[in-house]
């Protein structure tokens, strides 16, 4: 009786069991030693990709996550980033424009992993600079280093060194879907 009239489950596929093999794989390794080696790699990559980006003059914008998104500010030029470097460079950088952000507010968007290397990290960063330079982008543009780019509030997380607390973290910002809020929760 319940299957005949519950749609929900009618209409529902359930998952394969490669994926939720790969789902339950994934949360062993996240619970493991291996899992907070993992993090911990990401975190020093983040970082370091950052310091960097900022010591060549990159705008980047400061969030609180993994992601670390550099402005570029027009459409055109973003996309040009971006397919320049997956074309000659070999690296994928994701282009984020409208409708995704507001128009002037095109960005790149990187999201470094524990498997890049510093070796990888200052490649890419070389490519980057010659790609940007080779289109007469600005660099030594002002990055917010003290706020947070979509809230524009003081950053409370003052890095992300490992182990991050964030217990210590204080909510300050009550704007929907804020990257800071969110990495409160």
């Amino acid at each position: 009786m319940i299957r005949s009239y519950a749609a929900g489950f009618i209409f529902t596929t359930s998952l394969p069991p490669t994926v939720v093999a790969g789902a339950r794989a994934a949360i062993k390794i996240l619970r493991s030693e291996e899992g907070r080696i993992l993090r911990r790699k990401q975190q020093e990559n983040v970082k370091y990709l950052k310091q960097q980006l900022k010591a060549h003059g990159f705008p980047v914008e400061n969030t609180p996550s993994h992601i670390i998104p550099i402005r570029v500010g027009n459409p055109a030029n973003c996309t040009q980033v971006s397919d320049t470097l997956l074309r000659e460079k070999g690296h994928y950088v994701q282009a984020i424009n409208y409708p995704t952000v507001r128009p002037g507010e095109e960005k790149l968007r990187l999201a470094p992993t524990p498997h890049h290397t510093k070796a990888m990290i200052d490649t890419f960063v070389q490519d980057l600079l010659e790609v940007w330079v080779s289109i007469k982008l600005p660099l030594k543009c002002s990055s917010n280093i003290e706020k947070c780019s979509y809230c524009k509030k003081p950053l409370k997380l003052p890095s992300l060194d490992y182990p991050c607390s964030l217990d210590s973290v204080i909510q300050n910002c009550l704007l929907p879907n804020c990257p800071q809020l969110i990495a409160t929760n």
